[in-house]
């Protein structure tokens, strides 16, 4: 209740460890909520992130960095946090691409959990299997589930009947016979928790 001495209390709580220590952790969760936004929309419309450099407001740093410079101009989190950097204030900035890959790891992670998880849930699923050898001439066998996913009554008009089908991941392919293929095949699903025996009912 100490009115006229306002300012001083104030600047005296800005100042303080525990303002400066929340107000960091605010600023670092804003930047890491926009990051992994920005991420989730390059992957979704399918655009590189990188270029041949990896450093702001050079030529060709990427789509990722292209769009962070973008939104400093418009944001003030991303504005404060640019500054930072430019200014060399801080050194880790989530701006890199070992970040960049595991924002990107997290991603698929819990994108493959919700596939795996309605898939389970299906009493029917087929998988689709390709072979390609990737740049070291390694084979690659690619892993692709179909299921029919039910969802509302059944037979309801609100219920829906939906065909979805969803890439899980590649599979380094030592043995390319049939039976190397199929031995690969059945203990990727049993990793996953997939069910490969009939069911009945």
């Amino acid at each position: 209740q100490d009115w006229k001495n306002l300012s001083i209390v104030l600047n005296k709580h800005e100042n303080s460890p525990a303002h400066l220590e929340s107000f960091q952790k605010w600023h670092w969760q804003n930047v890491l909520e926009r990051l992994i936004a920005l991420i989730r929309v390059l992957g979704t419309q399918n655009i590189a992130l990188r270029g041949t450099s990896d450093k702001l407001f050079e030529p060709n740093n990427g789509n990722f960095l292209k769009f962070v410079e973008l939104m400093g101009m418009f944001d003030s989190v991303i504005k404060e946090h640019i500054r930072r950097i430019t200014s060399h204030e801080i050194h880790n900035h989530y701006l890199g691409k070992n970040i960049q890959n595991e924002i990107i790891q997290l991603l698929a992670t819990h994108i493959k959990e919700t596939v795996l998880s309605a898939l389970k849930k299906a009493k029917y699923y087929s998988v689709s299997l390709d072979c390609t050898p990737d740049i070291s001439n390694i084979e690659q066998m690619t892993l692709i589930v179909r299921f029919v996913s039910v969802t509302g009554p059944f037979g309801n008009a609100a219920g829906s009947v939906n065909i979805r089908e969803h890439f899980l991941e590649f599979l380094e392919l030592k043995n390319s016979s049939g039976a190397g293929m199929t031995e690969l095949l059945l203990q990727k699903l049993g990793e996953l928790g997939l069910d490969v025996a009939r069911r009945s009912g």
